[in-house]
């Protein structure tokens, strides 16, 4: 039994005529009922028997049918299931996330993600950047966000993307009224930083030590979201990555901490990375796409940050 003979089979069930049938295939008369012939005799029995020019269907024939039907509906199921992949509406996402964006940032792209793509599923898990690195390459993530090293080349599909870091204040902090702070305002200002294995830290203390500064360290946190409650308490000032100063806007209110341009320029590195032995999905690129879009559009528009305080 074929495909072909059972199309032809349940045509004739639905329309209980081998010329409806043929206009329904778009096929002969002839060549149907030679089909259902074929099928008889593959199958070693009658499917139909004629009274009055008028078909009717053994008991056998209906037995067979129910079978050929649910066939037929898992085909269709599967015509639904390929159309869904090319749209971009099937399968299952495992992104990574280093803390600070899985908070607010990661969260909000992939609710609008999953707004516009209502039939896929998806996993987003927190972990530090270097077990973000490690499970992304061991094809345990289709995606991932991290730190990475300022020296790391772009691999691959991974995007890499140097975000300008702010300066965090007390809102009723004296330096607060300048646009931008420079190196020499922080001079022994108390600071609230990363811990010392920090690529920023470092950054921080080498700027500090080579302009012949004093960095006055009050407290170190490991990321910069607790930072920021620290800041709101006017226990120091912080130099942070924009990800995580925007994250801060959309759940705090105006009042505690205000953002400002930071000089001389400091950097987090930031990657968009895939695993470098399996190809990635359609969904994951198209997600990553969204993901690059939001990243760029906070880089290239720090005013959303740095003007939060003055919006009414």
């Amino acid at each position: 039994m074929n495909l072909k003979q059972m199309e032809a089979f349940r045509a004739v069930m639905l329309t209980g005529s081998v010329s409806q049938a043929a206009q329904q295939l778009f096929r002969t008369q002839p060549a149907v009922s030679m089909m259902i012939s074929s099928l008889e005799n593959d199958v070693g029995f009658q499917l139909f028997e004629r009274h009055k020019k008028r078909l009717y269907p053994t008991p056998e024939a209906n037995y067979l049918y129910k079978e050929v039907e649910a066939i037929f509906s898992r085909i269709q199921d599967v015509n639904q299931t390929v159309q869904d992949i090319q749209n971009k509406q099937y399968g299952f996402l495992r992104i990574g996330c280093m803390p600070g964006p899985s908070n607010f940032f990661m969260p909000e792209i992939l609710a609008d993600f999953l707004v516009e793509h209502p039939k896929i599923q998806a996993s987003l898990q927190t972990r530090t950047s270097d077990s973000v690195i490690e499970w992304v390459a061991s094809n345990q993530y289709d995606l991932a966000l991290a730190e990475v090293t300022s020296h790391q080349p772009k691999v691959g599909r991974n995007q890499l993307f140097d975000l300008l870091c702010v300066c965090a204040l007390p809102a009723d902090h004296p330096l607060a009224v300048h646009d931008t702070i420079t190196l020499d305002m922080l001079d022994a200002e108390p600071m609230i930083t990363l811990h010392p294995d920090h690529m920023i830290y470092h950054d921080l203390l080498q700027l500090f030590e080579a302009n012949g500064h004093r960095m006055n360290v009050r407290l170190q946190t490991r990321f910069f979201i607790p930072a920021l409650k620290f800041v709101e308490r006017g226990l120091g000032v912080s130099i942070i990555d924009p990800i995580s100063a925007f994250s801060y806007t959309s759940y705090a209110q105006p009042g505690k901490v205000v953002f400002r341009h930071f000089q001389p320029d400091i950097f987090l590195r930031v990657g968009l990375l895939f695993p470098t032995e399996s190809p990635s999905s359609m969904i994951a690129l198209e997600f990553a796409s969204l993901v690059t879009q939001r990243i760029e559009d906070l880089c290239d528009n720090p005013e959303k940050i740095l003007c939060w305080d003055k919006n009414p």
